[in-house]
């Protein structure tokens, strides 16, 4: 069975959420809606007070704080950094596998693929509707076909299984977080060292006395801002930790979606992959600076060929994988065993990685370059 073929059942849709699952999932989209109409609320509110309140002094004044406070709970999208991005044009071959394995999984297909050097492979929302899968080079190129097959169907299946981070709302509110911690105490050490400075003139030590007013107004300031977003933050914290707790329903259903796609046994061998993710990164450090250092005309080739080469030997080292990875397999272990709906042949395998070269060679390249500091 070739890719393109698929299982004439159709595609996984019986893998269906629990009911506390719904319910939690539910509950994080609640809170996180809650976090943006009242960021709303202040911004509009804000604005209000600014321009109906014009001609007095306090209101404006007023109203310029709340906007600045409801500024720092704004929504906020993921920003995509590194990699290389690759559209269908690109990858025409990688883009049809991916368009079988999302009609097996029950889901539509991505819109963009970003290679980069990490250990793993994701699916993501882009933007407002746009999904993105990003394929991390260290593990691709240690796993045989039809395991990234599984791979690919695991990452899809968190879409097919409604994972509640994946949603408008909570994926835009959860940055939010990030920001949430207090305020340091650096402005005291930045006083320190304004203080300390030599007197060269008769004016420098109101400079530093005023430079010293001018940062503990900007700590109290910024202490008055997290005080008043504390709320909020703390509402996202709490919804964050609701989609928290449906992260291993998810992965439990993203892994039976991956075996009714790519075979029970090929799910299994890629979640027993996971345990290679130190020895391989290891040594994908180690051939970036033997390749840097030795200074190798086809080094970024070279680079995935011995992190492959190595990873099939530290494969048959390998004795168990990690606690989380081997209850995902007992479960797949002791569920109905399922053969391939999709299969990557080996045609079609060097197909993909022919299109996928010129994109592995820069991300190989920059993987060196900024792992030596582009010395010699």
């Amino acid at each position: 069975m070739g890719r393109g073929e698929t299982d004439p059942r159709g595609p996984v849709r019986e893998v269906s959420a629990s009911r506390g699952h719904r319910v939690r999932a539910m509950a994080a989209v609640a809170l996180s809606a809650l976090v943006h109409l009242v960021t709303g609320a202040l911004m509009v509110g804000g604005t209000l007070l600014i321009v109906l309140g014009w001609e007095t002094v306090v209101q404006p004044v007023l109203g310029f704080v709340v906007v600045c406070l409801a500024v720092q709970l704004l929504p906020r999208f993921e920003k995509v950094e590194g990699g290389v991005l690759l559209s269908r044009a690109d990858a025409p071959q990688l883009f049809g596998l991916l368009d079988d394995i999302a009609q097996g999984t029950g889901t539509r297909v991505v819109d963009t693929v970003r290679l980069t050097d990490d250990f793993g492979i994701r699916a993501a929302p882009s933007g407002l509707r746009g999904r993105r899968l990003d394929i991390g080079l260290a593990l691709w190129e240690t796993l045989p076909p039809q395991q990234r097959v599984a791979c690919l169907a695991h990452a899809l299946g968190h879409f097919a299984a409604d994972d509640v981070r994946f949603n408008l709302m909570v994926r835009t509110a959860l940055p939010i977080l990030t920001r949430s911690d207090a305020p340091s105490g650096d402005a005291a050490a930045l006083r320190e060292q304004t203080f300390s400075r030599p007197v060269v003139r008769r004016s420098a030590d109101e400079m530093a006395e005023a430079a010293g007013r001018f940062r503990v107004d900007s700590a109290l300031s910024r202490w008055a801002s997290w005080i008043a977003t504390w709320p909020s933050k703390q509402v996202m914290r709490l919804a964050g930790h609701l989609a928290g707790q449906v992260t291993e329903d998810v992965e439990f259903r993203a892994d039976a979606l991956a075996a009714r796609v790519a075979s029970t046994e090929a799910a299994i061998a890629a979640l027993a992959s996971i345990s290679l993710s130190g020895p391989v990164q290891a040594q994908l450090r180690r051939v970036a600076v033997e390749a840097r250092t030795f200074g190798r005309k086809d080094m970024a080739q070279a680079l995935w060929n011995q992190l492959a080469a190595h990873a099939d030997t530290a494969r048959e080292g390998a004795h168990s994988s990690g606690e989380g990875s081997q209850a995902r397999i007992s479960a797949l272990t002791e569920a109905v065993q399922h053969a391939a709906t999709v299969v990557l042949d080996a045609e079609t395998a060097e197909a993909v990685d022919r299109e996928l070269q010129p994109a592995k060679r820069t991300v190989a390249g920059r993987y060196i370059q900024d792992l030596t500091g582009g010395a010699h």
